[in-house]
Protein backbone atom coordinates (compact mmCIF):
# COMPACT_ATOMS: atom_id res chain seq x y z
CA UNK A 1 0.00 0.00 0.00
CA UNK A 2 1.27 3.37 -1.10
CA UNK A 3 2.01 6.12 1.96
CA UNK A 4 -0.55 8.36 0.71
CA UNK A 5 -3.54 5.76 0.78
CA UNK A 6 -5.00 3.31 -0.59
CA UNK A 7 -4.03 2.05 -3.39
CA UNK A 8 -6.61 1.83 -6.71
CA UNK A 9 -6.49 -1.75 -6.92
CA UNK A 10 -8.19 -2.11 -2.92
CA UNK A 11 -10.63 1.40 -3.77
CA UNK A 12 -11.62 -0.93 -6.83
CA UNK A 13 -12.25 -4.19 -4.40
CA UNK A 14 -14.20 -2.13 -2.20
CA UNK A 15 -16.33 -0.74 -4.42
CA UNK A 16 -17.19 -4.37 -5.96
CA UNK A 17 -17.62 -5.50 -2.29
CA UNK A 18 -20.16 -2.34 -2.00
CA UNK A 19 -21.75 -3.05 -5.50
CA UNK A 20 -22.38 -6.69 -4.20
CA UNK A 21 -24.89 -5.33 -1.98
CA UNK A 22 -27.02 -4.93 -5.13
CA UNK A 23 -26.65 -8.76 -5.32
CA UNK A 24 -27.89 -9.00 -1.70
CA UNK A 25 -30.90 -7.15 -2.12
CA UNK A 26 -31.90 -9.05 -5.11
CA UNK A 27 -31.64 -12.22 -4.04
CA UNK A 28 -33.00 -11.71 -0.62
CA UNK A 29 -36.02 -9.23 -1.74
CA UNK A 30 -35.87 -8.51 -5.58
CA UNK A 31 -36.49 -11.57 -7.03
CA UNK A 32 -40.03 -12.31 -5.03
CA UNK A 33 -41.43 -9.42 -6.05
CA UNK A 34 -40.43 -9.64 -9.59
CA UNK A 35 -41.96 -12.94 -9.77
CA UNK A 36 -45.35 -11.87 -7.98
CA UNK A 37 -45.26 -8.49 -10.23
CA UNK A 38 -44.63 -11.21 -13.00
CA UNK A 39 -47.61 -13.24 -11.79
CA UNK A 40 -50.15 -10.24 -11.84
CA UNK A 41 -49.63 -8.76 -14.82
CA UNK A 42 -49.68 -12.55 -16.74
CA UNK A 43 -52.93 -13.40 -14.90
CA UNK A 44 -54.44 -9.37 -15.77
CA UNK A 45 -54.83 -8.25 -12.53
CA UNK A 46 -54.91 -4.85 -12.02
CA UNK A 47 -51.59 -3.73 -9.98
CA UNK A 48 -53.61 -1.19 -7.65
CA UNK A 49 -55.11 -3.92 -5.91
CA UNK A 50 -52.04 -5.69 -4.89
CA UNK A 51 -50.60 -6.01 -1.47
CA UNK A 52 -47.58 -3.84 -2.45
CA UNK A 53 -49.54 -1.40 -3.91
CA UNK A 54 -51.98 -1.58 -1.03
CA UNK A 55 -49.31 -0.48 1.19
CA UNK A 56 -48.20 2.62 -0.52
CA UNK A 57 -51.72 3.85 -1.45
CA UNK A 58 -52.63 3.45 2.42
CA UNK A 59 -49.36 5.46 2.89
CA UNK A 60 -50.68 8.43 1.13
CA UNK A 61 -48.59 7.77 -1.73
CA UNK A 62 -49.82 8.67 -5.11
CA UNK A 63 -49.90 6.34 -8.37
CA UNK A 64 -49.62 3.47 -6.02
CA UNK A 65 -49.29 0.36 -9.34
CA UNK A 66 -46.55 2.76 -10.47
CA UNK A 67 -45.20 3.01 -6.96
CA UNK A 68 -45.57 -0.90 -7.04
CA UNK A 69 -43.49 -0.91 -10.18
CA UNK A 70 -40.76 1.46 -9.49
CA UNK A 71 -40.10 -0.24 -6.05
CA UNK A 72 -39.89 -4.20 -7.98
CA UNK A 73 -37.68 -2.82 -10.60
CA UNK A 74 -35.48 -1.21 -7.61
CA UNK A 75 -35.20 -3.63 -5.59
CA UNK A 76 -34.69 -6.39 -8.94
CA UNK A 77 -33.35 -5.25 -11.82
CA UNK A 78 -31.69 -1.81 -11.03
CA UNK A 79 -30.28 -4.19 -8.02
CA UNK A 80 -28.61 -6.48 -10.74
CA UNK A 81 -27.12 -3.50 -12.55
CA UNK A 82 -25.33 -1.96 -9.65
CA UNK A 83 -23.94 -5.67 -8.47
CA UNK A 84 -22.79 -6.34 -12.57
CA UNK A 85 -21.66 -2.57 -12.64
CA UNK A 86 -23.38 -1.56 -15.41
CA UNK A 87 -25.32 1.81 -15.58
CA UNK A 88 -24.14 2.04 -11.73
CA UNK A 89 -24.45 5.26 -11.46
CA UNK A 90 -28.09 5.80 -12.40
CA UNK A 91 -29.35 2.55 -11.38
CA UNK A 92 -27.39 3.49 -7.78
CA UNK A 93 -29.24 7.09 -7.50
CA UNK A 94 -32.35 5.68 -8.50
CA UNK A 95 -32.19 2.85 -5.56
CA UNK A 96 -31.03 4.93 -3.19
CA UNK A 97 -33.91 6.81 -3.93
CA UNK A 98 -36.13 3.97 -3.29
CA UNK A 99 -34.61 2.92 -0.49
CA UNK A 100 -35.08 6.92 0.83
CA UNK A 101 -38.86 5.82 0.98
CA UNK A 102 -38.35 2.69 1.95
CA UNK A 103 -36.58 4.53 5.50
CA UNK A 104 -39.74 7.08 5.40
CA UNK A 105 -42.09 4.46 5.13
CA UNK A 106 -40.61 2.79 7.80
CA UNK A 107 -40.29 5.36 10.07
CA UNK A 108 -44.34 6.37 9.37
CA UNK A 109 -45.65 3.05 10.15
CA UNK A 110 -43.35 1.97 13.18
CA UNK A 111 -41.62 -0.75 11.53
CA UNK A 112 -37.44 -1.25 11.72
CA UNK A 113 -35.69 1.27 9.68
CA UNK A 114 -31.72 -0.26 9.78
CA UNK A 115 -31.94 -1.94 6.76
CA UNK A 116 -33.60 0.87 4.18
CA UNK A 117 -30.80 3.53 5.67
CA UNK A 118 -27.87 1.05 4.99
CA UNK A 119 -28.82 0.27 1.78
CA UNK A 120 -29.70 4.19 1.46
CA UNK A 121 -26.16 5.00 2.62
CA UNK A 122 -24.58 2.13 -0.13
CA UNK A 123 -26.21 2.88 -2.97
CA UNK A 124 -25.81 7.04 -2.18
CA UNK A 125 -22.11 6.31 -2.08
CA UNK A 126 -22.14 4.24 -5.29
CA UNK A 127 -23.84 6.80 -7.15
CA UNK A 128 -21.13 9.14 -6.34
CA UNK A 129 -18.05 7.05 -6.55
CA UNK A 130 -19.10 5.33 -9.62
CA UNK A 131 -18.59 1.16 -9.85
CA UNK A 132 -14.43 1.18 -10.05
CA UNK A 133 -12.47 -0.98 -12.33
CA UNK A 134 -13.93 -4.34 -11.56
CA UNK A 135 -17.41 -3.71 -13.60
CA UNK A 136 -19.03 -3.71 -16.57
CA UNK A 137 -19.14 0.02 -17.00
CA UNK A 138 -15.18 -0.25 -17.16
CA UNK A 139 -15.32 -2.05 -19.50
CA UNK A 140 -17.68 -0.20 -21.65
CA UNK A 141 -15.99 3.15 -21.64
CA UNK A 142 -13.59 3.78 -24.67
CA UNK A 143 -9.92 3.27 -24.54
CA UNK A 144 -7.72 6.66 -23.35
CA UNK A 145 -6.07 7.67 -26.44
Amino acid sequence: MALGGPSRTSVDTGLLILRSSGLFLLLTFGWQKLFRLVQLIYAGESLSSAGLALLIRDAGIPAPALGYVYVTLSESILALLIALGLFTRLSAACAALRMAGAFYFSLRVGEEPLRAALYLLLFGALALTGPGRFSLDHLRRPAAI
